[in-house]
C-alpha cells in the first residue's frame, strides 16, 4: 500500500495489555505499537472507550488510582462519535442479542463506519463476520 496510511482502532483489552507489563498480551501490544510506530501508522480508538475504562474501573477491576488509569488513553486520537456510528452501534447491539457487549458493539461499529482494522483479543468480536478485525496476538517478536 505504497502511500496509504494504515489506520487500526484499538480497543480497551489492547490499551491495557501495552499499559500494563504483568498483562499476558502485554509483548504482543509492544510489538503492535512498535509495528504501528515503525509504518507511522495512525492509530484510534472509538470515544467510547474513555467510559468503558471508567466502567473498569468503577467496577473494581483495576487496582490504581482514577487518574493514573486514565491517563494512558489521552494521548491516543479518538475517532467522532458520527450518527452512522452511533446507527450502526444501535444495529449490531441489538442483531447480536448481547453477545457482544455494549462497549464491543461500539468497537465494532467504529470500526466498520471508519474503515478501520480493529485490533483485539476478544475472541467475539474476532469471530463476528462483517467486522474488520486482527487478533493482536498475531504480533510477535521476530
Amino acid at each position: 500500500m505504497v502511500g496509504s496510511v494504515l489506520r487500526y482502532l484499538v480497543d480497551l483489552r489492547v490499551l491495557m495489555a501495552y499499559a500494563f507489563k504483568g498483562d499476558p498480551n502485554h509483548q504482543h501490544a509492544e510489538v503492535f505499537f512498535n509495528f504501528a510506530e515503525k509504518e507511522k501508522a495512525e492509530i484510534y480508538v472509538a470515544t467510547s472507550i474513555i467510559f468503558e475504562a471508567e466502567a473498569v474501573w468503577l467496577a473494581g477491576k483495576v487496582d490504581t488510582p482514577f487518574e493514573e488509569w486514565s491517563s494512558f488513553i489521552s494521548d491516543i486520537i479518538t475517532s467522532p462519535v458520527l450518527n452512522k456510528i452511533e446507527i450502526n452501534h444501535a444495529k449490531l447491539y441489538k442483531r447480536f442479542g448481547g453477545n457482544l457487549t455494549y462497549f464491543d458493539s461500539f468497537h465494532a461499529a467504529t470500526s466498520m463506519t471508519m474503515g478501520h482494522t480493529l485490533i483485539t483479543t476478544d475472541s467475539k468480536l474476532l469471530k463476528t463476520a462483517g467486522i474488520p478485525t486482527k487478533d493482536l496476538r498475531t504480533y510477535t517478536q521476530q
